[in-house]
């Protein structure tokens, strides 16, 4: 995510505005964000209008879960590619308040992702989260603006929040899915939609979903910690209007990684558990691995065409950075053992299904 191609809404912009540190920043970034969250509200309101004419009901989603950096973004690029079905592109995310008043590019030029190298573009399957953060929605994903009110967003990390604060979030959301399938003429047809938010959300998302599929993707937990430590703080450098605190990045994913373990657990005891995927099964054999999971969701799968070939080949540029070992705080080592311990008990619930 880039913040100067992320258009604003006002109930963002009015987030931003209630830190203190607000007053001090650059009057010229405060009057832009001012000037684009005014034209983002406007924009939002008539994009609303085109869609009161057709609005049917949402087909309960498939959903790629797990992690930050657990090798959702790759298993999402395939499943779209596998599958055929429809999901939120890069222009569509970045421009949620004005995507429905536009065209889709024409131009696909790719650019790699600072935290491994993965080309995206305009046309590229995208988190649904940009979007949600882009009109004002709750999202963890605030920190990337500003990192020093991170440990405001803890109870983003709590199903409980997600049940309690539905009417908040919810509506903004399936909004912009309905303008989604609008755009790409296919408003009857199941979303693919990819977020390790949902993963936090999982308990209220079945609730308005409950014939939702997912598929929840697996790493080691001490890599999974020093990647997303690594990523947030690069997201927080190139993307923050403040600097980001000592520590607070790192407390903001300890207690992500909590409670992503117990979502892992509580979502196995549910009634349609979601399938486990280990990121070094799908690096290893991507196309077995698709294969599985399409069978394992009642999918339709061609990973043989020209679509997968090219996925295959896209996802194939991202890099797995190795890291060194160097001690971990208490508060991470807990966090990556929680997490380590939920997965195994997870993977044996799931294998002895199978």
């Amino acid at each position: 995510m880039r913040r100067e191609l992320l258009q604003v809404h006002p109930r963002l912009l009015a987030w931003l505005r209630s830190d203190a540190g607000w007053p001090a920043l650059p009057l010229t970034l405060r009057a832009r964000l001012a000037w684009q969250a005014a034209w983002g509200g406007w924009n939002s309101r008539l994009g609303q209008q085109a869609l009161a004419s057709e609005s049917p009901a949402l087909r309960d989603p498939v959903f790629v879960l797990g992690p930050w950096r657990s090798g959702s973004t790759a298993m999402h690029e395939l499943l779209v590619a596998a599958t055929g079905l429809p999901t939120p592109l890069t222009w569509q995310c970045m421009n949620a308040t004005a995507f429905l008043l536009g065209r889709p590019p024409r131009n696909e030029a790719l650019s790699a992702r600072p935290m491994d190298g993965l080309p995206v573009g305009a046309l590229s399957p995208q988190e649904d989260e940009f979007a949600l953060l882009s009109l004002g929605g709750d999202s963890l994903y605030r920190a990337f603006w500003q990192p020093q009110r991170a440990s405001e967003l803890l109870p983003l990390l709590q199903a409980e929040h997600w049940q309690a604060h539905a009417a908040d979030w919810l509506p903004l959301w399936e909004t912009f899915l309905h303008g989604v399938l609008h755009t790409l003429k296919r408003v009857d047809e199941p979303l693919l939609l990819k977020s390790p938010n949902h993963s936090l959300r999982w308990v209220a998302l079945r609730q308005r979903f409950p014939q939702a599929r997912a598929v929840w993707m697996l790493r080691e937990a001490e890599a999974v910690y020093r990647s997303n430590l690594k990523m947030w703080r690069q997201m927080a450098t190139l993307h923050g209007l403040h600097a980001a605190p000592a520590g607070a990045l790192e407390a903001l994913l300890a207690a992500a990684l909590q409670a992503l373990a117990l979502a892992l657990l509580e979502a196995m005891v549910a009634p349609q558990p979601p399938v486990l995927v280990w990121q070094s099964r799908l690096r290893e054999s991507p196309r077995e691995t698709l294969q599985e999971v399409c069978a394992q969701l009642a999918l339709p799968a061609d990973t043989e065409g020209p679509a997968f070939q090219a996925a295959l080949a896209t996802v194939a540029q991202g890099r797995a950075d190795r890291y060194e070992p160097t001690p971990l705080s208490a508060e991470a080592a807990a966090a990556v053992a929680a997490l380590d311990s939920a997965q195994a008990e997870a993977w044996a619930v799931f294998s002895a299904r199978r």
